[in-house]
């Protein structure tokens, strides 16, 4: 009869752990979910509120082999990768609805400085506030293993219905004045990276 009563009780004691664990994954994914620049996956829903990410190109990713006969050093100034996309937010209620935006570099093979960026933003429905732009030109670190720049937070400002936030991020490959050869046949790859955090309400 005691043995009973421990195989209950033990019984009892991981069903309740195991409601625990799964309660706190749910809501811990829920508060941490990530929208890979893919376009099939172009809408995150939080809590009443939505976002949606459409990219000019259709697709968040970036990059690929930069070969020298494709892609070479501009002296003109402009970008050798040119990615635009919108964010969209609908919200129901009074919440703000708070997002960030980072570039998540896979792969850079260009020497340290060789690539530079810009980030603009433009908060097209005047609704909340973009992350901020990045208008002098920065440097991409060169990297094997990969990293990612954080562009910087932003949010939605509820109750609204297809207010839009426009987004550019230009990538340079200027000419120096100097041998840049061993930047011959070199690959960068990279995606935008979308993220939500929890809804706030005011």
């Amino acid at each position: 009869m005691n043995n009973n009563r421990t195989n209950t009780l033990l019984l009892t004691v991981i069903g309740v752990a195991t409601l625990l664990v799964a309660v706190i994954g749910a809501s811990f994914a829920y508060f941490t979910a990530q929208l890979y620049g893919e376009e099939q996956g172009d809408t995150v829903t939080i809590g009443a509120g939505v976002l949606k990410i459409a990219y000019a190109d259709g697709s968040g990713a970036i990059g690929g082999v930069l070969a020298a006969e494709g892609i070479v050093p501009v002296t003109t100034g402009e970008p050798v990768i040119k990615k635009e996309f919108t964010i969209t937010g609908n919200n129901s209620t009074t919440a703000i609805m708070p997002y960030s935006i980072a570039l998540d570099v896979t792969k850079n093979e260009f020497t340290d400085g060789a690539l530079k960026y810009t980030f603009e933003s433009v908060n097209t429905s005047s609704n909340g506030q973009v992350a901020p732009a990045v208008l002098t030109a920065t440097d991409l670190v060169s990297s094997e293993e990969g990293y990612q720049i954080n562009l910087g937070n932003a949010q939605f400002d509820g109750n609204v219905t297809d207010a839009v936030h426009t987004y550019t991020l230009n990538i340079f490959f200027p000419e120096t004045g100097v041998n840049q050869n061993e930047d011959k046949d070199k690959e960068f790859i990279a995606k935008i990276d979308i993220g939500v955090q929890e809804i706030i309400n005011p």
